[in-house]
This record gives structure tokens, sequence and C-alpha cells, in this order.
């Protein structure tokens, strides 16, 4: 017997798939986490008078389909906690700071890391992120061609994440090889097995663990030594919180900022019109930047139900996904929402999420495409794809393949 709606009874034996408390059932979907953003779209697309679709994968999860949907899940940690926050096999055993924190202890995790993220703190990072694009640009300009996320974005957005965070330079090689690694790991049998071998949260973590011990050595002013200072719920930060967050920051800061760099350049190469625009003003290109963010969004969160019924479809220890990609393509929201539009009145999109654990590194993230986008269009207005086809889009992050440019 299925849990009455009206009087909120739990039905412990209800199976995977049904709601313990509305009864609401919902036939498991053939759905793989770590599917593409296409592929996310159209299910939730068949699914969108639901709100909802179950995979039986691993595990299982839910997925949410609607925008609302989606962004009262972020908001509502009562129901949907980040005690789980991907579908991948193992993740509950996780423990991410700020990511997988919530409460008192998130708040002020929060507040303290939210002033080395601050507008103006970007602001003041903006001239060393512009000679970062510059330098690079110049460096390959006169070749004619390049590997945009390879030779440019990818050692770009990492440059400015270590001089934001204060991370020293002599580890760039080796966190750049990490990063690949991390990419590499979404394509194996085991994503999550693949991640955890030597080259990669491994050897991030220890890394992490030297930069720690080198500013207690070597105090800068940089947010590894301000750590040295802080207190969350009157308990010292440990050198276990300081590595958990920097690997964080790292995971977190540099390849959603590639992929949409990447993601960006190929839809002007794909749109001639676009392309002339941008190039002809600048004062387009702030809101071509957010429907860029829009329109490329792939990040797939999770949640874990803390009650049953939570959303109306879950039960308690499910996980759900909330993906950005999704969300942010909602035709109730966004008037159609394939066409990347410049001149999109509307556009309340969740790129960086929304709640409690929205992205910490949002304007970080914007000045570094709006600035990327400035001086490559500066420097080389005129670009293309080279004679041979394009590979596919990949199943997870566009920006695993060697996207090449010739001008």
């Amino acid at each position: 017997m299925q849990a009455d709606p009206s009087t909120g009874t739990t039905d412990p034996e209800a199976p995977p798939g049904v709601c313990p408390v509305t009864g609401r059932r919902a036939d498991p979907v053939d759905f793989e986490f770590f599917n593409g953003p296409s592929a996310y779209r159209e299910a939730a697309a068949t699914h969108a008078d639901e709100g909802a679709f179950y995979s039986a994968s691993g595990d299982g999860f839910w997925v949410l389909t609607t925008y609302e949907g989606i962004c009262e899940a972020f908001r509502d940690e009562e129901q949907f906690t980040v005690g789980r926050v991907s579908a991948a096999d193992g993740a509950e055993e996780d423990r991410w700071i700020p990511l997988t924190i919530e409460g008192r202890q998130h708040t002020e995790w929060r507040r303290r890391l939210g002033a080395w993220f601050t507008p103006q703190r970007v602001r003041e990072l903006t001239p060393s992120i512009e000679a970062n694009a510059r330098r690079r640009i110049e460096g390959f300009v006169d070749d004619g061609e390049v590997s945009f996320n390879e030779d440019f974005a990818r050692p770009f957005v990492l440059e400015n994440l270590m001089t934001a965070v204060g991370w020293e330079f002599d580890r760039f090689d080796q966190l750049l090889r990490i990063d690949r690694a991390m990419i590499d790991s979404r394509y194996a049998p085991d994503p999550r097995e693949a991640a955890f071998e030597e080259v990669g949260i491994p050897a991030l973590e220890k890394l992490a663990r030297e930069q720690v011990e080198r500013r207690r050595a070597e105090p800068a002013d940089d947010l590894t030594t301000a750590t040295f200072g802080w207190e969350v719920e009157g308990r010292p930060v440990t050198d276990d919180d300081r590595v958990s967050l920097l690997c964080v920051l790292f995971l977190a800061g540099v390849d959603s900022t590639v992929n949409h760099l990447a993601n960006a350049v190929q839809h002007l190469v794909c749109h001639d019109a676009d392309k002339r625009r941008f190039l002809a003003s600048r004062e387009v290109r702030p809101r071509a930047v957010e429907e860029f963010l829009r329109a490329n969004s792939c990040m797939y969160p999770g949640r874990l139900a803390a009650r049953d019924g939570a959303g109306g479809t879950a039960r308690r220890g499910e996980t759900v996904l909330l993906p950005l990609a999704v969300a942010n393509y909602d035709p109730e929201v966004f008037h159609d929402p394939e066409q990347v539009d410049f001149d999109r009145e509307r556009n309340p999109h969740i790129a960086f999420g929304t709640g409690a654990h929205q992205c910490l590194g949002a304007a970080l993230a914007r000045a570094q495409i709006r600035t990327a986008l400035d001086v490559w269009h500066e420097l080389i207005p005129h670009y293309g794809f080279p004679p041979q086809p394009e590979p596919s889009e990949p199943r997870f992050l566009r920006n695993a393949y060697d996207l090449r440019l010739v001008w």
C-alpha cells in the first residue's frame, strides 16, 4: 500500500523510484550520470511534466527537470543536504570544504572565504588576468594555429587561480598535469577510481599539504596564510581543512571556466553573425558572456534527500541531481532556450548555482571569461577551425578534446 498524500504517511517498503510519502511512481529510466548536457536536456524534456525522473544506474538517483524545482532544491537545505554532491559511486565519503558542509559551520567558512573573492578583490586581480591573457596569446599569435584549451585556456585559468589563492608557481606544471589527469579520468570505465589514482586526487592532496607547510614556514599575503588565524565554530582550522579547501578551489575553479571559454569561442566560430557583432560592439559583450554562461552550463550538482518525500519525489537518503544544463534551458523561463541570444531580455540563469552553496568564484570566473575574450579578439579577430572535421561533443565536458583554431 502506498502513502496517503493527505496525511504524509511514509511507506518504508516503497520500491526505488516511488516517493514513500506521495506514492508518486517514476518508472526507472536507462540514464548514466556521466551523460552529456544534451542527453540531460532530452531526458528532462521527456519528463518535464513530472518534474523529475529516476535512473536505476549505479545506486540510483533522481534528476530534477525544471528550473523552479532545481532552484528550490538548491535553496532548501532542510530537504536537500550536501551530504552527497554527486551521483558518482563513493561520493558520500567525500568531505570537501566548503562544498559538503552546511549550517552555521558553512556560514562561517563562506564569510571568511568570501572576503577573498569579492568583486573588489576581482577588480584588483583583473590587471594580472589581462597581462596573463596577453602574454600567452602573444606567445603563439605568429604561429597561425593553436590548441585553444591546452595552449591557452587551461594554463591561463590555472595561473589566475594560483594568483588568487597564493599557490606557489613552482607547482604550476604539476598542477597542470593533475588537471589533465582529472579530465581524462571522466572517460575511464570507473571515473571515480581513475580520479583517485596516484596522479589524480592523491597527487593534488600532496601538493596542497606541501603548500600549507610552506606557508606555515614562509607566511605571505594570501589565502593559505590567512587560514592560520581562522576559527570555525570556536575550533581552529586544521591542516586537513586547509588541504580540503585548496583541493576544492582547484577542482572547482579550473575546468568549468576552461569549458565556458572553449564553448564561447566554438560558438563564435560556428555563428558568423554573432562573431561579427561580438567583434564590432564591446557593449554587447557582457550580455554575450551571460548568454554563453547560460547556454553552456554543464555541471550536475547532487544533493542528498534529508527526508522522505523531498521535492515530492525522493525518499530519505536518495541522491537527487540538480543539472544546471537543464535549469538554464527550461522553456518556461527562457524563451527559445536552444538559441544563443545576445539580446535576451530575461536571463536569470544559474550557471553558478544558487542558494547558500552558490559558487564562491563566480566573479572571478566572469572576469576571466570577459578578459580572455576581449584580449583574444583584439589580437586574433579572425579565426576558425582547421580544414579537418571537428570531433563530436564528448560525453561530459567539451574541454576534454583538442579544440584547434587557425587564423
